[in-house]
């Protein structure tokens, strides 16, 4: 059984990016972060329209 060469700096982190980075590996990762994201942006709009909101209470400047 042969060994493989070891590889090692930049053009082993290169090597190792390209053999585990696939397409496949890839838009997996972003299938399971999709539910987090489509909760976290509605989250993120409430809370800047809620601070826009108190901010301008102090000042008497609520805008509906």
């Amino acid at each position: 059984m042969e060994d493989e060469p070891v590889v090692t700096g930049m053009a082993g982190v290169v090597t190792k990016l390209t053999e585990g980075l696939t397409p496949e590996v890839f838009f997996g990762v972003i299938t399971d972060l999709m539910p987090l994201v489509i909760t976290m942006v509605p989250i993120a709009l409430g809370l800047y329209f809620l601070r826009r909101l108190v901010s301008g209470a102090g000042k008497a400047k609520v805008k509906f």
